[in-house]
């Protein structure tokens, strides 16, 4: 019974550290998930403002010439790759927001089914050790009434 209590003891206290474990992780996951949905959201206005930002320049029309691909149109076709590498950070805090939900709902229906068996096993044992004594008692009684009796009768025969 006591190996069984520690056990239960030392695996409430794991779960708990588990427990505050996912939860920070869920609030950095989340704070992180956030703070990308937000930059993601100013580059994308900002590039899809972008072209019409631009000042007209008397120089575009001077652009048509070698080393020219036309006028400038600011960098546009570069930001897609930021906004890619922002897209895949994001699709990660997702995930790991995911997973740490599944795998922290998972270990707490786990750990709830474990202190059950691991309680009602510690209760039946309990019972079990109280009956064991009383009948413990109960026998040594019966020894000792049998023994008073067995002496009793010794001492009449002997008496006889």
């Amino acid at each position: 019974l006591k190996k069984q209590n520690k056990e239960l003891t030392e695996a409430t206290e794991l779960r708990g550290k588990e427990k505050a474990s996912n939860e920070e992780t869920l609030v950095k996951a989340k704070e992180g998930l956030e703070a990308v949905a937000e930059a993601l959201l100013i580059l994308k206005n900002f590039y899809s403002k972008a072209e019409s930002l631009l000042q007209a320049s008397p120089v575009d029309e001077d652009t048509s010439g070698p080393g020219f691909a036309g006028p400038y149109k600011g960098k546009v076709e570069a930001s897609k790759g930021v906004i890619g590498i922002l897209e895949v950070i994001k699709s990660d805090f997702e995930r790991t927001i995911r997973t740490t939900e599944a795998s922290e709902s998972k270990a707490d229906a786990e750990f709830v089914e474990f202190d059950r068996a691991s309680k009602a096993d510690v209760a039946g044992k309990e019972t079990k050790k109280v009956l064991s004594e009383q009948d413990l008692k109960t026998t040594k009684a019966g020894i000792e009434q049998t023994t008073s009796d067995m002496q009793e009768t010794m001492r009449l025969l002997d008496d006889a």
